[in-house]
C-alpha cells in the first residue's frame, strides 16, 4: 500500500505536470494584461544592413504610438515624412543612393508594432496549442503550433520555438522566439532563420516590450544575407 502512495506521488509530482502547471499559470497570468485602457510610447527604429556587400541599406526612424478603446494610431512626424520624401526624390536620379529614414520605416510592418504595444496578446497566440518543452530556472520553453493559410509540397512546415523568462511575481519580463523555414523547388533551396527577443514591462492593464530585436539569416540560390533590426519604446 505504501509503495502504491509513493509511485502516485512521484507521477503527481512528474516534471511534465509541474510545467503544464507552469504553463496554465502562464497562460491565466497573461489574461490580466487585456490592454484596453489608452497607452502611448515614442519609438526608434534602426535597422542594419540588409546583405553583407550592401552595407548602405542601413538607417533609423522615429514615430509615435495610440493605442486603447479608440483603437491603433501611429504618428510620424512632419519632419521624418519629408525626410523620406527627400530620400525618394535622390532615388529618383539615383538608384544607389542612400535612404536611411525610408529603408528604416519599410523594415516595420504594423502588426509588430501592435505585438510590442500589447504582448500579452502576442504571448497567448504564441502558447494556444503551444506544446511543452521545458521548465528551468524561471524559462519556459515551448514549440509553438505555426499556422498555414494555404499548404504547398514545395513549402515544409516551419519550427517554431518560444522561450518566455517569468519574473519572481509570475509576469514574463522577455522572450525569445526562433522561427525556421524552409522551400524548395528541384535543384533550388532557400532556408531562413528569424530570432526575435523582446523585454518586457508592465504599465496598468498592459503588458509590452520596451525593446524587440530581430535577426534574420537566410540563404537561397547560393546567397547568404543577414539583417537585423531594434526598435526600443519609451511610455509616454
Amino acid at each position: 500500500m505504501i509503495r502504491r502512495i509513493a509511485v502516485s506521488l512521484l507521477i503527481a509530482a512528474s516534471p511534465t505536470s509541474i510545467w503544464a502547471d507552469t504553463l496554465s499559470d502562464l497562460q491565466k497570468r497573461l489574461e490580466k494584461f487585456p490592454a484596453k485602457a489608452p497607452f502611448s510610447a515614442s519609438a526608434k527604429v534602426q535597422v542594419n544592413a540588409a546583405a553583407q556587400e550592401d552595407a548602405s541599406r542601413a538607417g533609423e526612424a522615429a514615430f509615435d504610438v495610440e493605442s486603447g478603446p479608440a483603437g491603433f494610431t501611429i504618428h510620424i512626424s512632419p519632419t521624418t515624412l519629408v525626410a523620406s520624401a527627400n530620400e525618394a526624390a535622390a532615388q529618383k536620379q539615383n538608384p544607389n543612393a542612400r535612404t536611411p529614414t525610408r529603408t528604416a520605416m519599410v523594415a516595420l510592418t504594423v502588426f509588430d508594432i501592435m505585438d510590442s504595444v500589447d504582448a500579452a496578446s502576442m504571448l497567448r497566440d504564441d502558447l494556444s496549442g503551444a506544446t511543452l518543452i521545458d521548465e528551468q530556472s524561471g524559462v519556459l520553453h515551448v514549440k509553438v503550433k505555426p499556422s498555414f493559410a494555404t499548404k504547398s509540397r514545395f513549402v515544409s512546415e516551419p519550427k517554431i520555438e518560444l522561450k518566455v523568462r517569468i519574473g519572481n511575481d509570475g509576469i514574463p519580463i522577455a522572450a525569445e522566439r526562433v522561427s525556421n523555414y524552409s522551400a524548395g523547388v528541384g535543384f533550388l533551396k532557400g532556408q531562413n532563420t528569424r530570432t526575435e527577443r523582446w523585454d518586457f514591462a508592465t504599465y496598468g492593464d498592459r503588458l509590452y516590450a520596451t525593446r524587440n530585436e530581430q535577426n534574420e539569416d537566410a540563404t537561397a540560390a547560393g546567397r547568404h544575407i543577414k539583417s537585423s533590426r531594434t526598435v526600443s519604446y519609451v511610455r509616454q
